[in-house]
């Protein structure tokens, strides 16, 4: 699997989506501090997960697996290789990115709000504690794990350009919808925004998790609730995983 993954790396050393993992949360993160001020704590994270993440992935996943669709695949389907091991080698390689991606926004929030709070003397409302920054920056590359396969696959059947408009208009519709249900780990979308308002305290609308705001329910504050979503999230991914990996290998064989 090592080999599969070294080479499905080296097709992209040169592409523009090494720069991307930088660039994203980089314009997340200083978007939101200019945006948002005083909030910036713990929208950096809301901003991210809602709005950038899903337009990460979406485009990560088109330069991943669209550089072969664009040549019907033959350049890989003559290869005496293993396709099911491509297929992971691509998941595998999104999942870094969207890791990498995350662990910078963390770091470029968590450092800018202590210069915004020790240069610019800013306080800070709702401010999540480090720790809770850590859990949810994990938390929100987890959950958002099963978007791989499913943005991979919708490349190969539909391409790029309505791959990119179909995951991030649902995850803009479908998201801050289904988080408030409570069935919303049946619609994988849901899950980030929902496991996010224990962590971080804040509602899929972007608002701080407390009574009266609009859309709040002591329901949306339930960890145990958030626990289940996460697993959730983990499932979809296998089961995404594996059923489009069989399709893919089946590709060969017609």
């Amino acid at each position: 699997m090592s080999t599969y993954f070294k080479a499905e790396k080296m097709k992209y050393r040169h592409t523009f989506l090494w720069k991307l993992m930088i660039l994203m949360p980089a314009i997340s993160a200083l978007l939101s501090a200019q945006l948002t001020h005083n909030y910036f704590a713990m929208d950096g994270y809301n901003w991210w997960y809602m709005l950038m993440m899903p337009g990460f992935l979406a485009v990560a996943c088109g330069q991943i697996g669209g550089k072969e669709h664009k040549k019907q695949n033959r350049t890989i389907w003559s290869l005496p290789a293993d396709m099911g091991k491509i297929w992971d080698a691509k998941i595998l390689l999104s999942a870094m990115a969207s890791g990498v991606a995350t662990l910078l926004l963390m770091v470029f929030v968590i450092v800018g709000t202590a210069v915004m709070e020790r240069g610019l003397h800013m306080t800070f409302f709702n401010a999540p504690a480090v720790s809770n920054q850590i859990l949810a920056a994990i938390l929100i590359w987890l959950t958002s794990l099963w978007q791989l396969p499913f943005c991979l696959f919708l490349v190969q059947k539909t391409g790029v350009l309505v791959m990119v408009i179909i995951s991030v208009g649902l995850s803009q519709t479908a998201g801050p919808l289904m988080a408030l249900e409570k069935l919303f780990f049946l619609v994988p979308y849901g899950i980030t925004p929902r496991v996010m308002c224990p962590v971080l305290k804040t509602l899929p609308n972007g608002l701080s998790a407390q009574p009266g705001q609009m859309t709040y329910t002591p329901q949306l504050m339930s960890v145990p609730a958030a626990v289940i979503g996460a697993v959730f999230s983990l499932l979809w991914f296998g089961v995404l995983w594996y059923f489009t990996r069989k399709w893919f290998q089946r590709q060969v064989e017609k």
